[in-house]
C-alpha cells in the first residue's frame, strides 16, 4: 500500500472516533499551550530584568559592603549587607579621585513614614548625594535638587518622589512646606519627575534626602550601604573595577594578593556582571518551569499511547479484514504511526496558538498589576522545540501501540468479538 493510502486511512479512522481523537489531541494542547507559557514568560522576565539593570547605565558599576559569596541566597545576603559597616563616604570620595571615575553617589536607604498635616504615607527614602540623580538621569519637574552644600552642612531638605508628592500634597505646591520622617522636620524643595517601576520597585515613591542628614537624623549611622560609582568609559569598566578594589583593600588594610573576593570586606560589581548573574537565574528559571510544564506533555504521550491501545482492541475486526485482503505489516503499522504523529502534530499547533494567545494576555496583565511593562516575546525556537517535542511525542508513544496491531494474526482477528 503507498503511503498516501496509508495516510489517507488513518484520517478515516480519526474522523470515525471524533470524541476519541479530540480527548487524544488535548492532552497533547495542554502540554504544549504550557511549555510556551512558560517559556514566554521566563523571556518576558528575562528581557524586563535585563533591561532595567542597563537602564541604570551601561557605564555603572556597585559597591556594596560585605564579602562577595557566590552562593547562597541573593536576597538574603543583600540585607545582611545593609547591616555591615565597612564602607564609609570618605571611601566613596577616595573612589571618585580615580582618574577612570567620573562621579560616585553614595547611598543608605530605609523604609519609615511621612507626615504631613492629616496625611500619613509610607515611604522609602534615599540618602545619597546630588550625584546619584545625574548617574541616573532623572531630573526634577518642581523647585530643584539638593545641593553639595546641603550634604555638607547636612540640611533638614527632601526631595519628594512624584507619586508621593500627589498623595500628600494633592493640587497643593509642595515646595517650602515641611514634612516630618520619623519625628524630625524636613523642608520640600524638589520634586522629581515620574520614573515609573524599576526592579519590581516604583521609584516615585521614594523621598531623596542628603546623605548626611539621612545618617544622622534618620539612622543614627556613619556608614555607607551601597554606592554607585559612573566609570568614564564603558571600555574602561574592568580596569576600573580592579583599580577599585585594590584601593578598597589598601584603604581597609586587606592583605589579598591572590584577588580572592570572599576575602574582601566589599564587592565592586558592574552593571555587565550584574545582568550576566541575572541572565543565568532568568535562564534556570525558564528551565525550571518549561521542565515541570514538560511533565503535562509526557502525561499527554501516555494518554496517546492508552487511547491508541484501546483503538487496537476495538479495531481488532478491522485490522484482521484488512490483513486478510492483503494488507502487510507495515501497512497497519503505518496507519496507527500516522494516526499519532497527526494528532500530536495537530495537537502541537493548536497548543502553540493557544500558548501564544494565553503569554500575550498574562503579558498584559503583568503589565497592568505590576505597573510595569511586561514584553509579550514568543521566540522561534520555543515554538520549534513545542513542536518537535510534540510530534517527537507521538511517534514514541505511537510505536507501541502501532506494532502490536501490526502483529495481530487476521484469523485470530477476525474471531475477535
Amino acid at each position: 500500500m503507498k503511503f498516501s493510502n496509508s495516510f489517507k486511512t488513518a484520517i478515516t479512522g480519526l474522523k470515525t472516533n471524533k470524541t476519541r481523537s479530540f480527548l487524544t489531541i488535548l492532552g497533547i494542547v495542554i502540554g504544549i499551550a504550557s511549555v510556551i507559557l512558560m517559556m514566554s514568560l521566563g523571556d518576558g522576565a528575562q528581557n524586563l530584568i535585563l533591561g532595567q539593570i542597563m537602564s541604570m547605565g551601561a557605564n555603572n558599576v556597585f559597591v556594596e559592603p560585605g564579602a562577595f559569596a557566590g552562593g547562597g541566597d541573593m536576597t538574603q545576603q543583600m540585607m545582611e549587607g545593609m547591616e555591615i559597616k565597612t564602607l564609609t563616604i570618605e571611601d566613596m570620595e577616595a573612589i571618585e579621585k580615580d582618574p577612570l571615575v567620573e562621579m560616585v553617589a553614595p547611598i543608605v536607604v530605609s523604609v519609615s513614614r511621612v507626615i504631613y498635616k492629616n496625611n500619613d504615607e509610607k515611604i522609602t527614602f534615599y540618602g545619597t548625594t546630588p550625584a546619584y540623580n545625574k548617574i541616573t538621569d532623572v531630573q526634577t519637574v518642581l523647585g530643584s535638587n539638593f545641593t553639595d552644600f546641603d550634604v555638607q552642612s547636612m540640611s533638614k531638605v527632601v526631595v519628594l518622589g512624584y507619586k508621593i508628592k500627589e498623595d500628600l500634597f494633592e493640587n497643593e505646591n509642595p515646595i517650602g512646606k515641611i514634612i516630618r520622617i520619623k519625628k524630625t522636620n524636613f523642608r520640600v524643595i524638589g520634586v522629581m519627575e515620574e520614573q515609573g517601576t524599576q526592579m519590581f520597585q516604583n521609584l516615585d515613591e521614594y523621598i531623596y534626602i542628603p546623605i548626611t542628614s539621612a545618617q544622622r537624623f534618620l539612622l543614627g549611622i556613619n556608614h555607607v550601604q551601597s554606592s554607585v560609582v559612573k566609570i568614564v568609559n564603558q571600555d574602561k569598566i574592568d580596569e576600573a573595577v580592579e583599580g577599585i578594589r585594590l584601593m578598597l583593600r589598601e584603604r581597609h588594610n586587606i592583605y589579598n594578593p591572590e584577588g580572592d573576593l570572599s576575602k574582601d570586606d566589599f564587592k565592586v560589581v558592574s552593571g555587565k556582571e550584574t545582568a550576566a548573574i541575572m541572565n543565568t537565574v532568568t535562564s534556570i528559571l525558564t528551565l525550571l518551569l518549561s521542565s515541570i510544564a514538560a511533565i503535562a506533555l509526557i502525561v499527554g504521550g501516555v494518554g496517546i499511547m492508552n487511547i491508541m491501545l484501546v483503538s487496537v482492541v476495538e479495531r481488532t475486526r478491522e485490522i484482521g479484514l484488512r490483513k486478510a485482503v492483503g494488507a502487510r505489516k507495515k501497512d497497519i503499522l503505518y496507519q496507527f504511526l500516522i494516526e499519532a504523529i497527526v494528532l500530536t502534530g495537530l495537537g502541537g499547533i493548536l497548543g502553540i496558538l493557544l500558548g501564544a494567545i494565553f503569554s500575550y494576555l498574562v503579558s498584559i496583565v503583568l503589565t497592568m498589576v505590576l505597573g510595569i511593562e511586561w514584553k509579550f516575546i514568543l521566540s522561534l525556537s520555543s515554538i520549534i522545540l513545542a513542536f518537535g517535542v510534540a510530534t517527537g511525542i507521538g511517534l514514541i508513544f505511537g510505536i507501541y501501540p502501532a506494532r502490536k496491531a501490526a502483529k495481530l494474526s487476521p484469523i485470530d482477528a477476525l474471531r475477535y468479538q
